[in-house]
């Protein structure tokens, strides 16, 4: 078989520094050379909770368009995939420091990325701001949804913000309840599936740390070890939350996920706030990079 048949990718851990930890990514570097109507199925055959497959840029304010894809559907934006692809891409140049902008769905991404011994650290500015979404269900539905009691959660209601990908925020009162949490998949399809933001994000807040979980099964994601996209959102919850008690430009927060699936992840959230609102949030991981290979998918 000719290489004009073959595939390049390449797998990373993201938001961690040890191999095996945080959330697996595929990425394909060279996915002009890949026909569209593939994109879906390779994504679908890779089965992680998201591939990327990078394309030249389309004109002069940005290098690259990365599309996200994961077992189910396309993404218009999605924080891991960008942060591995980032250090995936940097990796290639062969450079300690590598900036550039990338499109996504939902415009364009300013990436710094930093190599810091054997590890590459990427950091980006999230392209659009959290929009808040639409009440959801009642407290107690969505306590059910996560098998747990109405009092595992604290009194505020639950709230769904968006960066381009909508999430459902359910603050708990302890660490304790969210390692309890199972997705109740029946009564999710029932009462949830065609909410706002059916992807659903428990968490606990201890000072400037963050515990969380995200089920996404309609996204073919049972449950993901680090949701870069939920953590930018996230923000808007926070911000609204907590704006009172801000008294500095920079607020950084420590997202940690994954810690019940075995596969711990950290996620580094900075929001940066001028004369009492939120203008910019940053999102900062390291990555580890795991496999490489050729796919064939017209071998016979």
């Amino acid at each position: 078989m000719n290489e004009e048949d073959m595939y390049s990718f390449e797998t990373l851990d993201v938001f961690t520094t040890v191999p095996f930890g945080g959330n697996p990514l595929a990425v394909f570097p060279e996915a002009e050379r890949i026909p569209e109507n593939l994109y879906q199925r390779i994504a679908r055959e890779m089965n992680l909770s998201e591939t990327v497959f990078v394309l030249p840029g389309d004109d002069a304010s940005h290098q690259y368009r990365f599309r996200i894809f994961t077992p189910a559907r396309e993404l218009d934006f999605a924080g891991h995939p960008v942060v591995g692809t980032a250090c995936a891409l940097a990796a290639r140049q062969d450079a300690k420091d590598f900036s550039f902008q990338a499109r996504l769905n939902v415009g364009i991404a300013s990436i710094d990325v930093h190599k810091e011994g054997s590890l590459w650290k990427a950091s980006f500015q999230v392209p659009s701001m959290p929009q808040a979404g639409p009440p959801p269900p009642e407290k107690e539905l969505l306590a059910q949804c996560l098998s747990l009691e109405l009092a595992d959660l604290i009194s505020q209601d639950p709230e769904a913000y968006s960066c381009g990908a909508p999430f459902l925020f359910v603050e708990l009162a302890s660490k304790e309840a969210l390692s309890r949490c199972r997705l109740d998949l029946p009564l999710c399809e029932e009462h949830l599936i065609n909410y706002w933001a059916p992807e659903i994000m428990p968490f606990f807040v201890e000072g400037t740390n963050i515990h969380s979980r995200m089920f996404a099964p309609r996204l073919g994601i049972s449950e993901d070890p680090a949701t870069g996209g939920a953590a930018a959102a996230l923000a808007g919850y926070l911000f609204r939350k907590f704006k009172s008690e801000i008294s500095e430009s920079r607020w950084n927060w420590q997202i940690h996920q994954g810690y019940d699936m075995g596969r711990p992840s950290l996620i580094e959230m900075q929001m940066q706030i001028e004369k009492e609102t939120l203008k910019g949030i940053r999102i900062t991981g390291s990555s580890v990079p795991m496999l490489s290979g050729h796919l064939r998918p017209n071998k016979r």
